[in-house]
């Protein structure tokens, strides 16, 4: 590699000629130029606050929702751990304790079965429909000023 220092970079009249080009600039006839305002919508009307003040409210519900389902979820497992700790320190005949853990890990597979099966028909066929058709109403009253 026989490459001199002076091929890689640029010769002195070339970094003159590309630093000039902002100093080509005309700014004698530059102007003063103010920023537009940003506009402000006009305050809410009785059906506009209405309507922002049920989303609201149906986003809270929502939210409440969700933590009684989590909560009786993690209810569940903890009833489920408990239950298996019983019948590992109940001293059960072998035979006895297999079908009590079978038992068990059926009902658990059933109760959370239905809860999430409750959880998708709420969410999905009341909770999200009507937070949407809100949120339409909502962005599709808003006026915007051109």
């Amino acid at each position: 590699m026989s490459l001199r220092a002076q091929d890689s970079t640029l010769s002195e009249s070339m970094q003159n000629a590309a630093s000039e080009p902002w100093q080509d600039i005309d700014l004698a006839s530059a102007q003063d130029s103010t920023p537009q305002e940003a506009p402000v919508s006009e305050p809410l009307t009785g059906k506009e606050k209405a309507g922002v003040n049920l989303t609201w409210g149906i986003i809270c519900i929502l939210i409440g929702f969700l933590l009684v389902i989590l909560s009786i979820f993690i209810w569940g497992e903890y009833q489920f751990f408990m239950s298996m700790q019983e019948i590992k320190h109940g001293g059960y005949e072998a035979d006895k304790t297999v079908s009590l853990f079978t038992e068990i890990a059926q009902q658990r597979s059933e109760f959370r079965a239905f809860w999430f099966d409750t959880l998708q028909l709420i969410l999905l066929n009341v909770l999200f429909p009507t937070l949407t058709a809100l949120l339409g109403y909502v962005f599709g009253t808003s006026r915007n000023v051109s």
